[in-house]
């Protein structure tokens, strides 16, 4: 029987602000060093630091968010902000986060498995939010470490950082995701492995393309410049044979598609699970059924058929 240890954050609350965007090369020199003195899993006795991250007064910049439409195939004549372009300002947080005293275990190796998102009111270009990342809980099995992070944008206000632990109905909360990242362990392999469970495919609606630079152009607008989304070489420093498409790109690509499939309702929630990455340049498919104001999505491998990214898609019953 498998044993599992949870850790969630306790003790005394700590705030760190962050003002500016963090240097992508200094992070990533400072990941690289912490990677040699830190343990990919936790001690027993280890204690998840109550940390928060805030980011206050961040604009939603009208140009970066026309240039999320455009790679991922949003409509760009539409107005409004991407649910998932939200998300994506995060990514500098996330990596303050898991670089910062806070977190107890290597910050390499973190592989995202899952998004959920939740959209509460609608946001728009120009507008200003504060920005909040902190860790929910860490759980270390056989396997691995699952490290699970709650995001919350409210709309700006002063002193943001007096909210950081706050509930929710305590902030003007516009949106709020839970992001779930695995870091493997070094165990010995299971003798034998369990056939993966027969699966009834979703109906393919459409085919994407995806050109080997889609993950240059996303971390243009996202930042997100981990070396396995670039080139070839750098994701070979990484273990992979071709770069890989961003989790989150794959998300945004898909809820672009349901949108216009569902007549560009309002969206209220994404929920996602990574599965296997999608070596670029690629050819998906888009699978999908509706049913009411819920829709069932995955992205698929078009020659192999195996599972990029399953999840579902959630609306408002009112704009139908």
């Amino acid at each position: 029987m498998t044993q599992e240890t949870v850790f969630r954050p306790s003790g005394r609350e700590r705030v760190i602000v962050m003002n500016t965007p963090p240097s992508i090369p200094g992070l990533f020199a400072r990941m690289i060093f912490l990677s040699m003195v830190r343990p990919i899993t936790p001690a027993p006795d280890t204690i998840l630091e109550k940390a928060c991250v805030v980011y206050p007064n961040v604009p939603i910049d009208p140009d970066k968010v026309n240039r999320f439409k455009q790679v991922c195939g949003y409509d760009m004549g539409r107005a409004g902000v991407p649910a998932a372009f939200i998300q994506s300002l995060f990514i500098g947080m996330m990596s303050r986060f898991i670089s910062a005293s806070c977190f107890p275990i290597s910050p390499m190796g973190l592989i995202q498995t899952g998004q959920s998102f939740d959209l509460i009111q609608p946001v728009s270009p120009g507008q200003k939010m504060d920005l909040y990342c902190r860790i929910l809980d860490m759980t270390r099995t056989e396997k691995g470490i699952t490290s699970r992070f709650l995001m919350e944008a409210a709309m700006a206000e002063d002193n943001p950082a007096t909210k950081a632990f706050s509930k929710p109905e305590e902030k003007e909360l516009v949106w709020q995701g839970t992001a779930t990242y695995f870091t493997r362990s070094k165990t010995r392999k299971s003798k034998g492995k369990k056939p993966p469970p027969q699966e009834i495919p979703l109906p393919v609606r459409e085919i994407i393309e995806v050109p080997g630079n889609t993950g240059r152009c996303y971390a243009d607008v996202s930042r997100d410049f981990n070396p396995h989304h670039l080139y070839t070489w750098t994701a070979r420093l990484m273990g992979f044979k071709h770069p890989i498409a961003h989790g989150i790109w794959s998300m945004a690509r898909a809820g672009a598609s349901l949108e216009k499939a569902a007549g560009y309702p309002k969206l209220t929630g994404m929920n996602g699970a990574l599965k296997l990455p999608i070596f670029m340049p690629a050819q998906i498919t888009l699978g999908y059924t509706f049913s009411g104001t819920n829709a069932l999505f995955e992205l698929r491998d078009k020659a192999k058929g195996v599972p990029h990214l399953k999840g579902s898609f959630r609306f408002s019953p009112t704009d139908i």
